[in-house]
This record gives structure tokens, C-alpha cells and sequence, in this order.
């Protein structure tokens, strides 16, 4: 786990890539963290652009990247499995069948039948 104070003192030298203010006072969610590493979700008190900061003590220090994701949502799917070839390869058979548009409907009819059981 990374100290405090590292990441504090990142933050304020790492910069919104939109407005270029320092995320020094973002609103952070943490999405992951580990000895070596910080990863969170990072709103910008400027501009409110919503980026993912990656902390690292090593070299690099900190990188941020804009994003659309929400904090729930980078957590739902940096927790989610790998896609496989497989399912790269299933997706095109399905695709030669039916249009997307059909694959969807069929999902969303699929889901609305789990949550009224």
C-alpha cells in the first residue's frame, strides 16, 4: 500500500488533461491499490473532467487519462474477467446470424426475466 503522502504530493504535480489544473483537490475513488501501485478515479475541482490516476513510487509517478467512466463503473469492469478469443470468435458467428440490434433485444428480454425471478 502506497503512503499517503506519496500520493498526495503525485497528485499535485499530475495534471487534468483537460483543464491542466493540478488534481490536488480532485474528489477521489480508490479503484485499486497494491504495494506498488494506486489506481483511482479522479474528479477534477476545476472542470470536473473525470480521469483514471495510476500511481506508481517508481519512475513513471503518476499518469491520469480522461474517461467517461463513472467510479462504479471502472470498478465493475477492471473487476470483470478477460475477454477471450473465444468469445471474440462466438461474437462474430452470432453477428453472421443476426443483426446486433437482435442480440441486444434478446439480452435485454433475458435480463428483465432474472430480475422478476
Amino acid at each position: 500500500m502506497l503512503e499517503k503522502k506519496l500520493i498526495t504530493d503525485s497528485l499535485q504535480k499530475t495534471q487534468c488533461p483537460k483543464c491542466g489544473a493540478s488534481l490536488d483537490g480532485a474528489n477521489l475513488v480508490t479503484v485499486s491499490e497494491a504495494a506498488t501501485l494506486f489506481v483511482a478515479h479522479a474528479v477534477c475541482a476545476v472542470c470536473k473532467a473525470e480521469s483514471v490516476v495510476t500511481i506508481t513510487p517508481g519512475g513513471s509517478g503518476s499518469i491520469s487519462v480522461q474517461t467517461d467512466l463513472l467510479s462504479y463503473e471502472f470498478k465493475k469492469f477492471i473487476a470483470a474477467k478477460a475477454i477471450t478469443y473465444d468469445d471474440v470468435l462466438n461474437l462474430h458467428v452470432a453477428l453472421k446470424k443476426e443483426n446486433i440490434w437482435s442480440l441486444l433485444a434478446k439480452k435485454d428480454k433475458n435480463l428483465e426475466k432474472q430480475q422478476k425471478a
